[in-house]
């Protein structure tokens, strides 16, 4: 209360300021009940606004089974799932028995580069000049149980070679300048036993590099075990740059290559080998190409089945980049086109595995070789659950509404809602014209409120499965006509209409509890008053503090008067 005269009673002796609180709470009681009313107001709003979106939801269903998007449900099987699955894929799906023989399944077409990219090493030169691109660390490495040493800054692979050879190692090491690696075998001729690599005391990473270690060893032709690593030495290092790069063929030139009939650019100064893979991929050649870190080469995989091959360069290409990774000459296998069968009728072939064009409606995935039957019928387990969820929404709507007219409800008998829920009741089971079958209400194929009846609880819909099963066998049009036909007769259709007028943005509902509307304007007539009343009680708040203040200046007075006239009366008795 900022601004307000404070009284304190110090000469009347009363607590001025508490009396003057108690006074205006008694005062400001019209504030409060007019405060009570706005919160009963909001609540009631808030409260409108979920059941709309209540509403909303049942008549957004309601508008599924006129749009007959509920019975127009079909399911797709496969006798055979290892063989192909079946999925309805499309609209009107075409309902029968269809006997599907897959012959061939389709593939992709790959290809491999003809050669690898690096060039040999030379073998005479240092370690670390000779063209391996993978770093060797000085230090020891063993064989057999005898330990070597290693310096890749003087020793070339040749004197490596030549000191395992003259060890008592048992072994004799030798580089194969045609496949550009080293083969060791065992020097005794028959000499079948295991050819250990390494210890645990080793240093140098040397073994690793010549990818020995953990090489398969065989029998070779002097029925001795070898061993011959499994990549070649001259292997390129992918993410090096490519003008760093000792290639096979020779040096990268800038510019563009194409991949069926795609360009794609060429930098040889800051890209590598990885960085031209990533750059085929994003591209729209429509393959997926690798580097094949064990053969040093590049594998290119067409991202269509079927057996068309790859398109590799093109007039137009002013970059060498295919003629080095020996893709102008690569090694093509064309995949396969898929054929199959259908009720025994001709081959037919696709270059894909997905097949949507066989069987109306129906997406076909083949996946092995073989015979399965597809059966397409109507999907009526859907559409129960299609139904089950109707009902589910229709109760929810129903159960909100009964809540909220309740007498403990926060539209406690308000008219309107209780129109609403009258409406959808009672239309719920009405006889439908138009239907087109002895099927007339919702009652005929198994939806009622159950058979036993609880009159302490309100009623809700129920669904017989079984019972609308049997009748949607028997007649699924009639079934279908109960929910909606084109007289707009049935239950959905009459439903839908009123709950769509009654939930839009012209319907009641949301005239009442939309921004600034009924409720809103309520709400802002009841907060003018409030201001109002807030300003008279202010004023009668500051004359009430007068008031006091006042009297407690007039007790001062009739104090200072007391106080004299006892000093003159003592005064005169001193007389």
């Amino acid at each position: 209360m900022g601004g307000l005269i404070s009284v304190g009673g110090l000469i009347s002796g009363l607590d001025t300021n508490a009396l003057i609180r108690q006074l205006m709470q008694l005062e400001r009681r019209p504030v409060t009940r007019l405060q009570d009313r706005i919160n009963s107001l909001q609540t009631q709003r808030d409260a409108i606004r979920g059941l709309r979106t209540t509403l909303t939801t049942l008549r957004d269903r309601l508008r599924d089974f006129r749009l007959n998007n509920v019975f127009d449900q079909y399911a797709a099987a496969s006798s055979e799932a290892s063989i192909l699955t079946a999925t309805v894929s499309g609209e009107n799906p075409v309902s029968g028995s269809f006997a599907i023989n897959v012959i061939q399944l389709a593939s992709a077409t790959t290809a491999q580069g003809s050669g690898v990219l690096g060039a040999s090493i030379n073998p005479g030169a240092a370690l670390d000049a000779s063209g391996i691109n993978q770093e060797i660390s000085a230090g020891t490495f063993s064989i057999n149980g005898v330990q070597f040493t290693v310096d890749p800054a003087t020793q070339s692979l040749d004197d490596v070679l030549a000191q395992i050879n003259g060890s008592a190692a048992g072994v004799t090491a030798t580089y194969d300048a045609g496949s550009d690696t080293v083969v060791i075998a065992n020097s005794a001729p028959g000499d079948t036993s295991v050819i250990n690599f390494g210890a645990s005391g080793d240093t140098s990473n040397f073994l690793a590099v010549l990818s020995v270690t953990g090489a398969t060893q065989y029998t070779n032709d002097d029925g001795s075990t070898e061993v011959a690593g499994t990549r070649h030495l001259g292997a390129i290092a992918p993410s090096g740059a490519l003008a760093d790069t000792n290639f096979a063929v020779g040096a990268v030139t800038a510019g563009t290559f194409s991949i069926n009939g795609v360009a794609i650019s060429v930098d040889p100064a800051n890209d590598s080998i990885l960085d031209i893979v990533a750059r085929i991929n994003a591209s729209d050649a429509n393959v997926t190409a690798s580097y094949d870190t064990t053969t040093d080469t590049i594998r290119v995989v067409s991202n269509t089945l079927g057996s068309r091959t790859i398109r590799f360069g093109a007039a137009g290409d002013t970059s060498n980049l295919l003629a080095v990774a020996r893709l102008d000459t690569a090694i093509q296998t064309a995949g396969n086109d898929a054929e199959f069968t259908v009720n025994g009728g001709p081959t037919q072939t696709r270059g894909t595995n997905e097949i949507a064009d066989v069987i109306g409606g129906v997406t076909l995935r083949l996946l092995s070789t073989g015979a399965s039957t597809v059966t397409v019928s109507p999907d009526n387990d859907a559409i129960v659950e299609d139904v089950r969820d109707l009902l589910d929404q229709f109760n929810t709507a129903l159960g909100e509404l009964r809540g909220l007219t309740a007498n403990d409800g926060a539209l406690r008998g308000d008219a309107t809602l209780r129109q609403i829920e009258n409406f959808l009741f009672g239309n719920v089971f009405s006889q439908v014209t138009g239907a087109g079958g002895s099927f007339t209400t919702l009652l005929d194929i198994g939806i009622s409120t159950g058979k036993d009846f609880d009159s302490t609880a309100a009623p809700t819909l129920q669904l017989d499965a079984e019972k609308f099963l049997e009748a949607l066998r028997e007649d699924p049009a009639n079934v279908q006509g109960l929910f909606a036909n084109t007289s707009n007769s049935g239950i959905a259709d009459v439903l839908f209409g009123y709950l769509d007028e009654v939930t839009g943005f012209s319907g009641f509902l949301n005239q009442r509890a939309r921004a600034n509307g009924g409720i809103d304007q309520q709400i802002q007539g009841l907060n003018r008053q409030i201001d109002r009343m807030e300003e008279r009680l202010l004023q009668k708040e500051e004359r009430m503090r007068r008031q006091f203040l006042r009297m407690e200046q007039m007790l001062a007075q009739f104090q200072n008067q007391g106080t004299a006239l006892g000093s003159l009366a003592q005064r005169i008795g001193e007389f």
